[in-house]
This record gives structure tokens, C-alpha cells and sequence, in this order.
């Protein structure tokens, strides 16, 4: 192996074994479970234990203020690294977040959530550690604890503020699930009730005895063991002050900020009962983790309640299908509820697809989540009911939708079944604001706020002794008031900081328009230290980091802060660079080559295979797919060859995009089917019923294919070469064992071999590949879909599932996935120019072009040169050939003189997905000669571009004129030698030929894994 630069993480990096740890989670409802996950890295994980546990919690009125002190212990002899991945209830927000550095605890400070991603990684890239916690999609919070050092130990403190919900009619209820699957060498919980004149209790079977005695002016308890396995939930109960408002307020600036609550009972009136129903059911495998049992007893409440209906059942995943009319008589919906109890879940969720049609009104089980759409709902005069019981879920996004439609959102978690039949089967009050009052601002919850039992409200007054009266009604009309006396000499407190809690419900509610409203939530989200959706919470080891990338220290540091800010101003600033300044010397470097117009003769290399001139040979997994897209112009057909199969892909009609079906290629594991046959035997044995291990129909596709592609061979004068696969081919068993199953098995048997593989990106990349070469397109990106669902905002994931979804040619859902990584990685300018050209692929021309320019413009901290310099030389041909190809675009201030043509014979991009691996594009051209890093140019008048070692790449092989002959693409793989939680390395190949001025573009996607050195990927006979 040739010598080359490493990675520039340590090599324990390069090995990721995934545990998933279960443990304490802080609540406060009547019914939750909840399992955060601790994915622990390195072949050691399992030394890797959380050994000390913190809890505080502070109540005051309904408002708990819960603390958690966690700390990570490692006994191996490697440092390691952890992610903690960890959801939250329903309008709760991480308010605090600090970890240890130098064996202090240091707080964190709020940050723009995109800088505080480049942030992290640039100093990251220096081995420094600092700490970063964003929000994730739905209300799901991340952050990673790196170094755990050998038998050393990491503290990790967690903090937010939350309303109580009400335990019945008469308290509100503190939850502890206190659930973990092994010892914690110490565990501590201290907790203090103030604002009752009645003692807090302990709720029947609710684990140890516990006890609360009055201290002051409030109740305490206490527990401290030692060696302990919490196994039990801890519900204590508040008594409610039902009819007096509970009111606090707090002077910030003459700004009097108060938060009350009160409570609100009847007033409610049946609806009409309807008598056609609209089930959506979403069965994504998002979803899988629902509570069903919770979900099918409100419906059993509902259907005994109203009787008579016909309900149509929906299913929502990747697409959005009518499964059955279904009639209930006097409340008997048996037939209904078997479907639902064994509906399949699976494929990632598109909101896009839905379609209200002409029911009286809409069920709509879901966590909220779409992962492959907008989460938007078609417009509808219809009521919604959005119910979820998933502990992962975007509240806001459900709230709004039902809000909107004159519907409820149930929160199955939050609520008991009496209360959520009641806002299913009746209409509830709404809060429709308060009296006329000009002394009063920016008053929450917005107007629509469902209002039943405990009811909170927060605003400003602008004087210290005022009144407001709240409003609540059907419509708009108001059918109760409710009088608030507000008086901060006698309501105010320092216990709770009321303005934060102000802030925290203005977000809630701006939350539901997050879209319109983004820009005053981060302005937010940084005065108050709240995460959002736009800000973070970064932790940074030295104060020269918080000078350097132009930071805001915690109180402990401000004041060195400002000494150095002062005397050194803005000369130790992190600089930061852009792909933009250094254009002018890549065009100067690629034009200064174009114009030598090489033109060379390769020495004459014998070959008993010929090939038509610009056809393409393409090598790889068996099992994965080879599409020749469209050509970018109207180019000749290419030949494609899969091992021993052959395919030939014409240009489609302009007018008519389809998926090209692509040979299955299985020549490789037809030799060794009897071989595999036992091992087999154990993996199908009593799965699916009917499933045997036998010679099925389907083991002659590929014999069948090949003799079709005999046959356009021979159409088409060529001789057919066979080549061995050589790419990475582990034992997939489940593969194989698809392969024999009979094809209207396969589907049922893909579920039982998912059991142990679903988590695995790798399974469902080539379980989709596999239906896709059976000619199954619809079930193929069923499958792929689901790589959308296993990771929250993870771009790597996303970019294995673009790559796949360009080349099968699904270009509306490739257009969301690369628009999500270009929002979530609006930085990398990789990520940029694969939106760009996702855009490109859509017909989007001119917002591809504009997207490209965006890609050399964005700035980047210099410590990530490594990821992204470079770059440009690809975009730079990318701009020129777009321009060339649609004359009519608007360049803006890009000088003309890159616009000057430099069309070429070959070129070749390589792309990949995982930021810390080493992938090396290699060529080998007709006379032998290899264009790789180390060697740029050769005799015939190839180029290649800037060596990535780190980041994404992309590597680019350029060559004007082209000598006859086979060009070999290859690859080196310096990555990991395991596969990770992100599955192994996805690379997607870009060819383009040019013929008498046609191009004609090729897309190849492969995943790689335990590669060797120079392994094909593709050839180019030319």
C-alpha cells in the first residue's frame, strides 16, 4: 500500500460499536416512557456506564425546575467517545447545559445553532473538547461527551423548566421514571415544593416510601443510595388551588413579567357525531415505537361513544394509501382494530402525499415527523385530530395542525384517557385573549389555545398593580371570563425566573410558524439561554476560543473576556475563508491545462473485448444498482455492465422521465447459492409462513437477464466481457435468503430479518437495491425511505439516501434530502453543490446555478481547509458545463471569463458521505499510466484535483482528449475498518462523456465497507 496522510482523528476512531443504554428520564406526566439513547463509540463501548446520578428538583406552583447531574464513567484503557440523544416532553426546553472541563463545571452559552456546529467541529479538528447541545427534530435534544479518558469520568448537567399537568381533578403530579439496567454506584434525588399550604404525597404503587416534611416555607425530601438499580417510577402529588389564580411576577426593567395559572372545568358541549371518519394512520417506521395500546383504547372510548360511523383507514409512510371502508354498528369496530393491530411499519414519512377528501372529520395517529416532506398538511375546512402517544414527536407541528382546523391536538402521554375522549368527543373551550387592556403585552398562549382543566398564561405589564380578564368561548363567542389580579408587591418571587417562562411560551407559540417567525425565536433563544430550533448551547475549553470565534463567555470567564477583547480588539478573530477567494487561481489552473489540448496515442494494448467508443462499464456489489441517467444533452445511449450482465440505456424522450430498470446482477452468489443453503435453512426456518429454503422462480432472473442481454448485444454488434466483482461483498445472509424465498413471500420475510438489522443503514441499502433490480420501484424506495427515519438530523444518512434517490431518478424526494443537508450543513460547500445539483436534476437551472456560486461564497473557520478548500476546481467545471448547456442563465457578478468554454472527453467525480474517512479516486488509463493524488497529470493529458483527506471530497479526473482504450475507476478506502452506526462509507461515482458535443451523465452509487486497495469501481471503454 502506498504511503499516504491518515485521518486526523485517533485510530480508535476508526472502530464504532453501538449500546444503547436506558436510564433515568426527569417527568412530569401522568404516563411516560422514555429512552434516551448513549451511543458509546469504540470497541470497549460496554466499559463505558453512567455511575452517578444528581437529581434536583425545585416546584414552585405548577412550575418544576428539574436539574440532572449525570456522570459518564469509563473503565478501559482507551479514551473514548459518547453521543446522548435524549427527548423531551411536550413545550419543555433545555434551559441549562454545562459540562466538566479541567475537573470544573463550566456553563454553557447560547449560540446560533450553524455556528455552533462549525464551531465544534474546527476546534474539534484541534483535539480540544468542547461541548455542544442542539435540538433535533421534534422536541429530541443531542450532545456529545468526548474524551472519556481511561478510568476517568465526565459530568454532564442538564437543566429545564416545565409546567405541571394535572394528576385528576385535584393535583398536579411530579413523574420520576427511574428505570436503569444496571447498578449506579451512587443515586440522589433532593426535591423542594414551595406554594402550597398542603403537603405534597406520594402516589399509590409509586416505588420507595417517601415522605415530605415542611422546612420554612416549604416541602422537602430527600433520597440518597448507594449500589442501587432504580427499577420503580416516583409520582408525587400537588394539591390544586382551583379557585384562586395562582400568580407571579417578576420586574425586569420596569417591565413587570408575570405567569399565572388557573383552572378550567366544563364548559363544554358535544359535538356532532359524524358519520363518516378519516383514519390516517401513520405506520413509518418512526412510528413503530408507538403505544398502541393507549391509541386503540381512546378509539374503543370514541366508537362506544358515538356508536354508528364508517371510518376509512389510511396508511401513511412513503406514500399515502386507502386500505378499506370500514362500517361500526353499535360500536363494534373489530375489523378496524385488527387491521391497525397488525398493520406493518415501515419507510420513512411524506406529509406531501396526504389527501383529504370528504369525511366529517380526520384522525391523524402520527409523531409529527416527516422525513421525507415539509411538514405541512393540505388545507382542509374539515376538523383535525392529531394524537400521538410517541415520547419522540413534534409537538408543535401536531398542535398547530388541529389548531387550525377547529380541532384538538391529544398528547396521549401527557393526559389520561378520560380527558382525551373528552377533547375527541366534545368541543372544548378555547382561549379566545383578554379584555381590552393597553397596559398588557405580548400576552401566551394565542388566541385557539384549547382550554380545559389547568390553564397557563404569561405576558408583561407595564404597571406593577394591574387586572386582565381572560376570555374563553366557542368560535368567537365568549361564554367565560376569568378575572387575574396582578400585583407585583405581593406576587413577586425570585424562586423562578418568570421572564424566562415568559420567553419560553412566546417561543411555544411562535414555534407553530416557525417558518415565519425563525428569526425572532433565535434572537430569543440566545438573550434567554433557551434551545431552539435555530440556537444551541456550546461549551468551549479556552477563553481564547470564546475571543476567536467571537463568543459571549459564561459569567466566570466575562471579565478576562472583555480585558483581552479590549486590549487586543478584534486581531486574535478566528479567520474565515471562502472558496470565493481563490477561485480566480483554480479557473487559471484548470483553463492554462484545457488550452494545451493534449493529444496523445496510446501504446497499443491487445484486448479480445471491444466495446462501442463512450460505452461504460460499471463494477460493484452484486446486489447494487447501476442507472445510466439521462444524458445531460442528448447524447448517444451508454453500455452498462453489471458482472456478467449487460444493459443499454437510450436517451428517454424529453418529455417523459422514467426509472430505468436496471439487470439484476447475481451471477457472483448464484455459484455459491448450494453452498449457502444450510446456513440459510437457519436464517428463513420458521419465519414467514411458506417461506422455504428452495430453487424459487426468482433464481433464474439473472440467467434470464443475461440472455437478454445477449441479446442487445448482439442487436448491437458488441462482444461481452465478464468481469468478477471485486467491491466489498460481505456474507449477507439476508440477502440470500430473499433470493430463494418465493417473490410474493420476500416482502413478509424482509420484516422478520429486519428484527435483528434495524438499525443497520447497510440492510435497507441493500434490501432496496434488491427489490429495485427485480423491477419492484415502489417497494425500492419504501426500503430506502427508511434511511430517513433512523437517525435525527443525520446529513450522512441523508447523503447515502440522495445519492440513491438521484440515481433511481426520484428527484422531488432527493430535492428535500439534499435541501435538508444544505440547511443543516449550510457551511460545507460539498453539500451545497449537491443540492445544486439535485436542483439541476429537477430542472431547476437557474437556482442550481445560483446554488453553485453559493457554494464557493459560504464561509468556513480556517481550521476546516482540510474539509472544503478544494473544492472549487469541481464547481468551477460544474459552472461551465451548466452555462454551457443553458445559455439563457443569469451569471450575475461571476466574470465572463470563467464562462469560456472547457468541455472534456471523460470526466469523473468521486463523492462520499462520512466526514472522518480517507477515500482516494485512482484512474487507470488505456497505456497502463495511473492519475491519482500523487500523481495529477499524466502523458495523455489527464488532470486531477486537490487530494481530499478529510471531509467529503470530491475528487475530480479530467481528460480533454481521450485516448482509445478501458479506464479504470478505482478506489483506495482509508477509512473505518468497521462499520458504524451511519452504516459504512456510501460513494457516489459521476461520469460524464462528451461525443460531438453531446454529454451524457452516468451516476453510480456503492457502499463500501472492508475494501482492499485499487478495487474497481467502474470502466470506461472508450
Amino acid at each position: 500500500m502506498k504511503s499516504k496522510r491518515r485521518l486526523s482523528k485517533p485510530e480508535f476512531f476508526q472502530v464504532n460499536w453501538k449500546v444503547l443504554l436506558y436510564f433515568l428520564l426527569f417527568l412530569t406526566t401522568k404516563s411516560f416512557a422514555q429512552s434516551p439513547e448513549l451511543t458509546v463509540k469504540g470497541d470497549d463501548a460496554q466499559k463505558v456506564r453512567m455511575n452517578k446520578l444528581i437529581v434536583n428538583v425545585k416546584v414552585v406552583g405548577n412550575i418544576a425546575y428539574t436539574t440532572a447531574e449525570m456522570h459518564f464513567f469509563n473503565s478501559g484503557t482507551r479514551q473514548m467517545e459518547a453521543e446522548l440523544i435524549f427527548p423531551l416532553p411536550e413545550n419543555v426546553s433545555v434551559s441549562r447545559y454545562a459540562i466538566d472541563i479541567n475537573g470544573k463545571i463550566r456553563e454553557a452559552v447560547p449560540v446560533n445553532k450553524n455556528k455552533g456546529k462549525q464551531v465544534f467541529e474546527a476546534i474539534e479538528h484541534r483535539r480540544v473538547d468542547p461541548g455542544l447541545l442542539e435540538k433535533v427534530d421534534g422536541n429530541n435534544f443531542k450532545t456529545r461527551i468526548y474524551p472519556i479518558m481511561p478510568n476517568g469520568e465526565r459530568t454532564v448537567i442538564i437543566g429545564y423548566e416545565e409546567e405541571l399537568r394535572a394528576f385528576d381533578k385535584d393535583n398536579l403530579a411530579y413523574q420520576l421514571v427511574s428505570r436503569y439496567p444496571e447498578k449506579l454506584d451512587q443515586f440522589e434525588m433532593n426535591v423542594s415544593v414551595l406554594g402550597t399550604e398542603v403537603s405534597p404525597t406520594v402516589a399509590e404503587n409509586s416505588g420507595d416510601a417517601i415522605t415530605f416534611s415542611k422546612w420554612n416555607q416549604s416541602f422537602q425530601t430527600s433520597i440518597k443510595k448507594e449500589n442501587y438499580q432504580p427499577s420503580e417510577k416516583l409520582v408525587f402529588k400537588i394539591p390544586i388551588q382551583q379557585n384562586i389564580p395562582s400568580v407571579l411576577m417578576q420586574d425586569v426593567g420596569g417591565q413587570h413579567y408575570f405567569y399565572g395559572n388557573t383552572f378550567i372545568e366544563g364548559n363544554k358541549i358535544a359535538k356532532k357525531n359524524p358519520t363518516s371518519i378519516g383514519l390516517i394512520w401513520d405506520n413509518s417506521l418512526s412510528c413503530k415505537t408507538r403505544d398502541l395500546k393507549k391509541e386503540l383504547v381512546l378509539l374503543e372510548g370514541y366508537f362506544k361513544k358515538i356508536k354508528n360511523t364508517k371510518v376509512t383507514l389510511y396508511f401513511l409512510n412513503y406514500s399515502f394509501e386507502k386500505q378499506k371502508d370500514y362500517v361500526i354498528v353499535n360500536g363494534n369496530w373489530a375489523e378496524l382494530k385488527a387491521a391497525l393491530e397488525n398493520a406493518k411499519y415501515d419507510g420513512g414519512t411524506r406529509f406531501s402525499q396526504i389527501n383529504f377528501l370528504n369525511n366529517d372529520e380526520y384522525l391523524f395517529f402520527s409523531d409529527g415527523l416527516s422525513s421525507l416532506s415539509d411538514a405541512v398538511l393540505p388545507k382542509t375546512k374539515k376538523p383535525i385530530y392529531t394524537i400521538t402517544s410517541s415520547v419522540s414527536a413534534d409537538f408543535a407541528f401536531l398542535n398547530y395542525s388541529a389548531m387550525q382546523t377547529g380541532g384538538n391536538f391529544i398528547n396521549l402521554n401527557q393526559i389520561n384517557q378520560e380527558v382525551a375522549l373528552d377533547k375527541l368527543a366534545n368541543t372544548n373551550l378555547k382561549f379566545l385573549g383578554i379584555k381590552e387592556n393597553y397596559t398588557v403585552t405580548d400576552l401566551f398562549p394565542m388566541a385557539g389555545t384549547s382550554a380545559s382543566g389547568s390553564f397557563s398564561f404569561s405576558g408583561i405589564s407595564l404597571n406593577p398593580k394591574n387586572e386582565i380578564t381572560l376570555l374563553f368561548g366557542y368560535n368567537s363567542e365568549a361564554v367565560l371570563e376569568r378575572k387575574i389580579t396582578l400585583d407585583a408587591a405581593t406576587q413577586n418571587t425570585k424562586d423562578v425566573n418568570i421572564e424566562k417562562l415568559w420567553a419560553q411560551k412566546k417561543i411555544a407559540n411562535l414555534d407553530f410558524q416557525y417558518a415565519k417567525n425563525g428569526d425572532e425565536i433565535e434572537l430569543l433563544g440566545k438573550k434567554y439561554g433557551i434551545i431552539t430550533k435555530n440556537t444551541s448551547l456550546i461549551v468551549l475549553e479556552d477563553i481564547r476560543d470564546y475571543i476567536a470565534y467571537d463568543i459571549i463567555p459564561p459569567a466566570e470567564l466575562r471579565a478576562e473576556f472583555d480585558r483581552i477583547k479590549k486590549q487586543e480588539q478584534d486581531n486574535n478573530l478566528a479567520q474565515q475563508k471562502n472558496n470565493w477567494q481563490s477561485i480566480e487561481s483554480y479557473f487559471q489552473g484548470l483553463n492554462d491545462w484545457w488550452k494545451k489540448d493534449t493529444k496523445y496515442t496510446a501504446q497499443k494494448i491487445s484486448s479480445k473485448n471491444k466495446k462501442r467508443k463512450g460505452s461504460e462499464t460499471i463494477k460493484g456489489d452484486p446486489d447494487a444498482t447501476m442507472t445510466v441517467d439521462e444524458p445531460v444533452g442528448s447524447g448517444s445511449s451508454a453500455m452498462v455492465m453489471e458482472n456478467d450482465v449487460i444493459s443499454q440505456n437510450a436517451p428517454p424522450q424529453a418529455d417523459k422521465v422514467a426509472f430505468v430498470q436496471p439487470a439484476l446482477a447475481r451471477a457472483a452468489e448464484t455459484t455459491n447459492r448450494n453452498k449457502a443453503k444450510d446456513e440459510l435453512e437457519e436464517v428463513v426456518a420458521g419465519k414467514v409462513a411458506g417461506v422455504q429454503v428452495q430453487e424459487s422462480p426468482n433464481n433464474s432472473i439473472a440467467q434470464d437477464q443475461e440472455t437478454t442481454a445477449n441479446a442487445a448485444l448482439k442487436d448491437a454488434d458488441f462482444n461481452r466481457t465478464i468481469n468478477d466483482s471485486k467491491t466489498w461483498n460481505p456474507d449477507r445472509l439476508y440477502l440470500k435468503a430473499l433470493a430463494l424465498a418465493p417473490k410474493e413471500k420476500q416482502y413478509d420475510l424482509y420484516f422478520e430479518l429486519r428484527k435483528a438489522q434495524e438499525r443497520n443503514p447497510s440492510f435497507y441499502f441493500d434490501v432496496a437495491h434488491f427489490f429495485y433490480n427485480q423491477g419492484d420501484v415502489k417497494k425500492a424506495l419504501q426500503v430506502i425511505s427508511n434511511i430517513a427515519d433512523l437517525g435525527l438530523e443525520n446529513h450522512q444518512l441523508y447523503k447515502t439516501l440522495t445519492y440513491t434517490l438521484r440515481q433511481w431518478k426520484a428527484y422531488d424526494d432527493a430535492l428535500f434530502t439534499a435541501a435538508q443537508i444544505a440547511k443543516w450543513r449550510a457551511h460545507e460547500p460539498q453539500s451545497l453543490r449537491d443540492y445544486a445539483l439535485t436542483l439541476e436534476d429537477a430542472g431547476k437551472y437557474q437556482e442550481a446555478f445560483d446554488q453553485l456560486i453559493k457554494a464557493l461564497e459560504v464561509n468556513y473557520y480556517g481550521e476546516m481547509s482540510g474539509q472544503y478548500e478544494g473544492v472549487e476546481d469541481i464547481i468551477l467545471m460544474d459552472i461551465n458545463r451548466l452555462t454551457a448547456e443553458h445559455k439563457d442563465l443569469k451569471t450575475g457578478k461571476l466574470d465572463k471569463k470563467y464562462l469560456a468554454k472547457m468541455p472534456v472527453a471523460i470526466r469523473i467525480i468521486m463523492n462520499w458521505n462520512l466526514m472522518d474517512v480517507d477515500l482516494d479516486l485512482h484512474v487507470i488509463e488505456p497505456d497502463g499510466e495511473e492519475c491519482y493524488y500523487a500523481h495529477k497529470s499524466t502523458q495523455a493529458g489527464a488532470r486531477f484535483s486537490k487530494d481530499f483527506t478529510q471531509g467529503y471530497g470530491p475528487e475530480q479526473y479530467l481528460i480533454r482528449n481521450a485516448v482509445k482504450g478501458k479506464y479504470q475507476i478505482k478506489t483506495n478506502y482509508f477509512g473505518e475498518t468497521e462499520l458504524t452506526e451511519n452504516g459504512p462509507a456510501t460513494v457516489m461515482v459521476e461520469i460524464y462523456t462528451t461525443t460531438a458535443g453531446k454529454t451524457s451523465r452516468t451516476l453510480k452509487t456503492i457502499q463500501l465497507g472492508k475494501i482492499k486497495e485499487n478495487e474497481i469501481l467502474a470502466e470506461i471503454v472508450w
